[in-house]
């Protein structure tokens, strides 16, 4: 017998006890129990029972929901409390300190998804951080129905493609943020991860001027002890990124000046496939949110003078066909020539850069309004990696090439380097095997490029479409041909190109793996040529084989 109906037949019993004399004690108890209005009774309080208990349950859940809030709340206020967040504002230039801020979450804006599903904690997220953001001393502005994401049809799957990654909100709302609204700087933010029972969260934050759309601060933060399980990938690439760019310590000043203007190109293996071999994803985005928080947070930097640019449009990539057709390594721009890109962008130098995983970053900047000069060029090692080849043979070709070429024959001369790679003689072959061609191939070239570079030759990006010979034309024809398809030197004149250095790879690193014995081997012959002249100044080998 359950114990409601037990307290109610005893009820029963101390009212009744006297008006039962005669009867038994067992069949008065007996009748009670059957008694169907005890049943009924017993139903009742059943029922105000369970009403009761759903209530304090509502009502508990309710108070769960209410500390999860505040909970979450505050742990959007602690990216304000975090020491980086710090870091992030002490770069804040001097006198923007006063302008009005627009808060915009973008996520995964900028590859073109939407936000997926966002809730009342996300919500409580934005508010917290907004407290701690006021409690700053910035002002923000609220909201209203004036803003949207890009349309992802301006920047994803365009022909010609749409460079990675470009800003991802509709960029005519961004004058109603500045004008409408009087907020001269935008604070972007990404969510990496996020959880309410953890009160855990990685979070990428970005300030942007939206008069010169220069990157004003940018900064991932980490809150909370869990392990962020899922978003591994995403943060390591961040760090490894961040940790090269911020400790490069010969970059040139010139790109740090007040007139830089800077912009970002994930060149990945673009000028061989015209395709990104890392699709773009939020691991990609991470990777170049670390290198522009590196720039920032270099010591040559200064904070008064913003250069890197966010990319909005006018960075068109060449057609994916073009590549079979044209000289090894042209940079993937669509532009014919430099100018173009600058008039289109604004952008004065073109930072590219190429993530190598498991190896290491390779990055170069390219002059835009010096015909392409290419000032900066390196490859590094991830720190705490072992590198597969890729970097060591960068390393190799650059010191080779210094030690065995005269470089004074370069000097004060505007310089392009062409793969030649036994066209005379295996034309076709060359042709089916370039679009295989991998990250090795292109550091031989780079190699020599970052030599170049370090010893103060005028060496120039290849931008403007320069034709190879095809397998036709070396018929009938006196052994050995030069590969570029002229018919007169001075046909270069109109890439202001004055010496040619014209190499031979003599490994085929897209046939071989990397456990390979000669993936890690350099075997390379150099031509320089006089293109004023057509003669031959010098031949030399670059290789690291006994």
């Amino acid at each position: 017998m359950n114990v409601l109906k037990s307290q109610i037949i005893l009820l029963f019993i101390s009212l009744n006890i006297f008006n039962c004399a005669g009867s038994s004690a067992e069949g008065f108890l007996n009748k009670i129990i059957d008694n169907k209005s005890v049943d009924k009774l017993i139903d009742i309080k059943r029922d105000q029972f369970d009403n009761r208990e759903r209530k304090n349950s509502a009502k508990n859940k309710d108070l769960s929901y209410a500390q999860i809030f505040i909970d979450v709340h505050d742990l959007g206020r602690r990216i304000t409390l975090h020491s980086s967040f710090n870091e992030f504002l002490s770069h804040i230039p001097d006198g923007k300190w006063e302008s009005r801020v627009y808060l915009a979450r973008i996520d995964d804006l900028p590859i073109g998804k939407g936000y997926g599903e966002l809730n009342k904690w996300d919500m409580a997220l934005e508010t917290g951080f907004i407290d701690g953001l006021i409690r700053k001393g910035l002002t923000i502005a609220e909201k209203l129905d004036h803003v949207s994401p890009r349309d992802k049809s301006e920047f994803i799957n365009t022909t010609p493609e749409d460079a990675f990654y470009m800003h991802g909100i509709n960029l005519e709302d961004l004058g109603l943020i500045e004008n409408d609204m009087q907020a001269s700087s935008l604070l972007t933010y990404q969510i990496v991860d996020f959880s309410e029972k953890d009160l855990s969260l990685v979070i990428y934050l970005r300030m942007i001027d939206l008069k010169s759309m220069k990157v004003l601060t940018s900064s991932m933060i980490k809150v909370g002890d869990s392990v962020f399980s899922g978003v591994e990938k995403e943060i390591r690439g961040f760090n490894e990124a961040y940790d090269i760019v911020k400790n490069i310590g010969d970059f040139p000043r010139s790109v740090f000046s007040k007139a830089g203007s800077l912009a970002l190109l994930n060149a990945d293996i673009l000028n061989i496939s015209g395709n990104y071999k890392n699709v773009p994803s939020k691991e990609t985005m991470a990777i170049e949110n670390g290198i522009i928080t590196g720039l920032i947070h270099n010591e040559k930097y200064n904070d008064n003078n913003p250069i890197i640019m966010e990319k909005t449009k006018g960075f068109k990539l060449k057609f994916p066909s073009v590549y079979n057709s044209i000289v090894f390594n042209t940079n993937p721009i669509l532009y014919e020539e430099w100018s173009e890109l600058y008039k289109e962008t604004g952008c004065n130098l073109l930072m590219m850069y190429r993530y190598i995983p498991d190896n290491g970053l390779y990055i170069k900047i390219v002059n835009v309004r010096n015909n392409g000069r290419v000032i900066y060029s390196n490859a590094f090692v991830f720190n705490g990696k072992v590198d597969e080849g890729v970097i060591s043979n960068h390393d190799v070709v650059s010191d080779e090439f210094k030690a065995n070429m005269d470089i004074s024959l370069l000097k004060n001369k505007k310089i392009i380097i062409i793969n030649g790679d036994k066209q005379a003689v295996e034309s076709e072959v060359y042709f089916e095997d370039q679009p295989l061609f991998n990250e090795m191939n292109l550091t031989i070239e780079e190699g020599m490029m970052t030599s170049l570079v370090k010893q103060k030759v005028s060496i120039h990006e290849k931008l403007k479409t320069l034709y190879l010979k095809r397998p036709w034309m070396y018929s009938d024809k006196v052994f050995n041909l030069n590969p570029l398809y002229l018919d007169e030197w001075s046909q270069l004149e109109d890439f202001g190109i004055e010496m040619l250095v014209v190499y031979n790879n003599l490994i085929p690193y897209q046939k071989l793996s990397v456990s390979h014995s000669d993936y890690k081997k350099v075997a390379i012959g150099i031509r320089i040529i006089d293109v004023e002249t057509g003669d031959i100044l010098q031949v030399g080998e670059l290789t690291n084989i006994n």
